[in-house]
């Protein structure tokens, strides 16, 4: 594995960026940049998340913990991939904290074009094949976390037990229900399920609404 300094020295290269640049955006001395530079020091975080978005690079790619390349944010918006557990604890404290996940580069023109706000999108994993053939397993879907009411047919990501389940919302003709229901009518693993109102947020938690389904096939 690369050696974060090795990727600092190389992103610095690629944006043409001095460490006298550098240590002037970051405020502070030239000298700490070229510790950083040489690997003989590590930053403090507050300095690495400046950094990184100075380079236009995630912290994880800045330290190592990914391969994915750096992401042009004039093309391209770094969309956080939630599992189940980053799920949770973002609807558990939806104001923000720190999560240890990847991203995934979505088109800006696409999230300026559907009306999104970026900040509240995240991509999420199919963990069945509940809405197969549409969506199979390992198939990424973009969420739109800013939708937290069910709307009729549309399909949504839940957290459902500490699993995300990806499930078509159908509302009840009294108004008072919705049948979380399954594209895959001929798997009988996949039944509909019944939610009162009153459910929702309590047993079933709404993460956001899918927006853009990323296939593996």
């Amino acid at each position: 594995m690369t050696a974060w300094n090795e990727r600092l020295k190389s992103r610095m290269k690629e944006r043409k960026t001095t460490q006298e640049d550098l240590a002037a955006i970051l405020d502070i001395s030239q000298s700490s940049v070229g510790h950083y530079v040489s690997g003989r020091r590590n930053p403090r975080k507050a300095v690495l998340e400046k950094m990184a978005d100075e380079l236009e690079v995630s912290m994880d790619w800045l330290l190592g913990k990914t391969e994915l390349p750096p992401i042009d944010k004039r093309e391209f918006f770094p969309v956080p991939v939630l599992s189940a557990a980053d799920a949770a604890q973002m609807l558990s404290n939806p104001k923000g904290g720190e999560y240890d996940m990847e991203f995934m580069p979505v088109s800006n023109k696409w999230i300026r074009g559907q009306k999104y706000a970026a900040e509240k999108l995240c991509v999420c994993i199919v963990e069945d094949d509940a809405m197969a053939p549409k969506l199979n397993v390992g198939d990424k879907v973009v969420i739109d976390r800013a939708c937290k009411e069910f709307s009729n047919g549309k399909v949504f990501a839940l957290l459902v037990n500490d699993a995300i389940y990806i499930r078509r919302a159908v509302q009840g003709l009294a108004g008072s229900s919705w049948t979380l229901s399954s594209d895959n009518k001929e798997n009988p693993t996949y039944r509909d399920e019944v939610l009162m109102n009153s459910d929702v947020g309590g047993l079933i938690e709404i993460i956001g609404r899918v927006a853009l389904a990323i296939t593996t096939l």
